[in-house]
């Protein structure tokens, strides 16, 4: 849906940080930017109904602020989402400020679709005051700061408080390790007679590895490819296949079953514990009756893995005719209080520490909790990757293909590890 300027629906709100006036240009001087005429930019970004509706409040009060731009929004659901932007970029009319996932930065910087937004922070029209040093690297490519973290979460483990007290067995507490999760589900398979699973097969959650490799002092993927030895992805696999082999983990065909939303076997009762994104918690909780206990994933205490990943980016196209203006309205989405207090944590919890308290004031108990996580994890996580490679997405889907080759034993996994090593390096480069 493609709307221009709305009907303002909220006051114009102080911005936190005085924006300054000058654009820089990139060879002569302009004027102000509040002394320019009118300027149109244009925003996409994909979404539910309430993200619709916040997003196109906080962009009222931007605009507000800055009567001279008017921003058109272009927003819809995210099936053929990035389809779309493509082919706006093949056709010289992409939008000027972009929301992307942090899986494709990489490929739309490789073909210089992203502008610089080193140049706004330099014009004083960008802050980056407040911003964790990994994640403005984590959006960096090749010195160019292509885009920021629209929204926060971080990895985190559930557990069915109800089901654990049903059967006797003891919820593992902040500091658990790896070995403690695995007592933890096969005591909950042993005590239910098999009826329940304590843990859902995550031996296919590229994410969990992701984890489990930085618990290692190693990367999943890095800028140049992977970044991990054979021996992790052994143990990794391997750990779940002992798992399955006591039936503490799921068995691969329910595991297929909930292949993409392992919270849902949860839900059902199926099994009592399982890995999500922190931001998934509040929902996952209002769709059940049995409370939830939310920790960090196993084994963070001594070598944490977690860090603060992006929920989503947002970005300037290096088609926009007004770059400037553009970022000064991702200024405002990012920084300021006016269009936090709106936005809320629809996309995680702000990347900006300024503004957390802001965005949170109205949350309830159990995203509270959820909160509390990912905040720790900015006070002693683990530093954030580098943007991924191009080729990531493929290299994802094959890391799930393999691992269900194991799960369903029609490959070992050493051989597994080897061939999915080799077919990743392909798809690389």
């Amino acid at each position: 849906m493609i709307i221009g300027r709305t009907v303002k629906r909220v006051a114009a709100l102080g911005i936190a940080g005085a924006l300054a006036l000058t654009v820089a240009a990139c060879s002569t001087p302009e004027a102000p930017v509040e002394e320019q005429g009118p300027v149109e930019i244009r925003m996409t970004w994909w979404g539910g109904d309430s993200r619709h509706e916040v997003t196109n409040a906080a962009i009222d009060a931007f605009e507000a602020e800055h009567p001279n731009i008017t921003v058109v929004r272009d927003f819809g659901g995210f099936d053929g989402y990035i389809d779309k932007v493509t082919t706006q970029y093949a056709g010289k009319n992409s939008p000027d400020v972009i929301q992307l996932y942090n899986d494709v930065l990489r490929e739309f910087s490789s073909r210089g679709q992203l502008f610089d937004l080193n140049e706004a922070v330099e014009a004083g029209n960008l802050s980056l005051d407040g911003w964790p040093q990994d994640v403005i690297d984590m959006n960096t490519i090749d010195g160019s700061l292509n885009a920021l973290t629209f929204g926060v979460s971080t990895h985190a483990f559930v557990f069915d408080e109800v089901k654990s007290a049903e059967f006797g067995v003891e919820v593992p507490e902040a500091g658990y390790t790896w070995d403690d999760l695995a007592d933890y589900a096969n005591a909950i398979s042993a005590a239910s007679g098999g009826a329940t699973y304590g843990v859902t097969d995550l031996s296919q959650g590229y994410q969990v590895f992701e984890v489990w490799a930085k618990q290692q002092g190693e990367e999943f993927m890095d800028a140049d490819g992977l970044a991990f030895k054979q021996d992790t992805l052994e143990d990794f696999w391997q750990y779940w296949a002992d798992l399955r082999a006591a039936g503490g983990a799921t068995s691969p065909d329910i595991t297929t079953e909930y292949f993409g939303t392992p919270y849902d076997a949860v839900i059902a009762g199926i099994a009592s514990s399982t890995f999500m994104f922190a931001n998934q918690y509040a929902g996952v909780q209002a769709s059940m009756p049995n409370t939830l206990a939310i920790e960090r994933m196993p084994s963070e205490e001594k070598n944490p893995g977690q860090y603060l990943r992006a929920a989503m980016n947002i970005a300037v196209s290096s088609q926009s005719k007004h770059p400037q203006e553009a970022a000064m309205l991702v200024d405002f989405l990012l920084n300021s209080e006016a269009a936090n207090e709106i936005l809320g944590i629809d996309r995680g919890l702000p990347t900006n520490g300024n503004v957390v308290e802001t965005a949170t004031a109205n949350v309830d108990e159990i995203t509270a909790r959820a909160n509390a996580i990912i905040e720790s994890v900015r006070e002693s996580g683990s530093p954030a990757p580098v943007p991924a490679p191009t080729g990531a997405a493929a290299v994802n889907t094959l890391f799930q293909e393999f691992a269900q080759q194991v799960q369903f034993g029609q490959k070992s996994v050493k051989d597994a590890a080897s061939e999915f090593i080799a077919q990743a390096k392909s798809e690389l480069g």
